[in-house]
């Protein structure tokens, strides 16, 4: 009997030299995470002199979580001032609020607000150090809104609900949108999505 010896070991060519596909994916990841920590540095993420303690960064996290989110259209920044001028607001807040456009603190959004139950009310609107009276209808208001950059609006009923509350509706960029019902000491929290 013969016993044939095993052949020697031989390197195998690789396939073309691409990298694998699991090796990629490991890259585009790292990628993704570069670029999430320069744009929460950039945009503000590494201000202050610390981090917040953890109370009221997990208050802060359970506000955000319970707001609504509302798609409105912006008013652009060169149409400011002639916007404000045809609204109820008075000159002193018009020049707070077109100070405010101009520091790029605050944007203008385009809020209509209506009632969406026929009972009626009226609400406070509050957006930043601004805010707003509304007395609601069944046909659509349209209100300008300075919204700070943090994109937070409340709604406060200004009279007494009654027991079946205050439901309002507000006509998104998607079409209309009927808001929780709002009781007596309730604040409705929303937060603007500006497009």
């Amino acid at each position: 009997m013969h016993k044939e010896p095993d052949p020697a070991w031989k390197p195998q060519p690789r396939a073309a030299e691409a990298p694998s596909g699991g090796r990629m994916a490991l890259i585009g990841l790292a990628a993704c995470v570069l670029v999430a920590g320069a744009g929460a540095h950039f945009m503000g993420g590494g201000k202050g002199s610390g981090a917040l303690p953890a109370a009221q960064e997990s208050a802060q996290a359970a506000d955000d979580a319970n707001r609504t989110g509302l798609p409105l259209n912006l008013i652009a920044p060169e149409k400011a001032a002639q916007t404000l001028a045809a609204t109820d607001y008075s000159a002193d807040e018009q020049a707070s609020i077109l100070a405010a456009v101009k520091r790029r603190d605050a944007r203008l959004a385009v809020m209509p607000i209506y009632d969406a139950s026929g009972t009626g009310g009226t609400v406070t609107l509050i957006s930043g150090a601004w805010h707003h009276v509304v007395h609601l209808t069944s046909t659509p208001q349209t209100v300008v809104l300075p919204i700070a950059m943090s994109g937070h609006v409340d709604i406060i009923p200004v009279t007494d609900p009654g027991p079946t509350g205050i439901a309002s509706g507000v006509v998104t960029l998607f079409g209309p949108q009927t808001l929780p019902i709002v009781y007596k000491g309730d604040t409705l929290a929303l937060t603007v999505i500006a497009q």
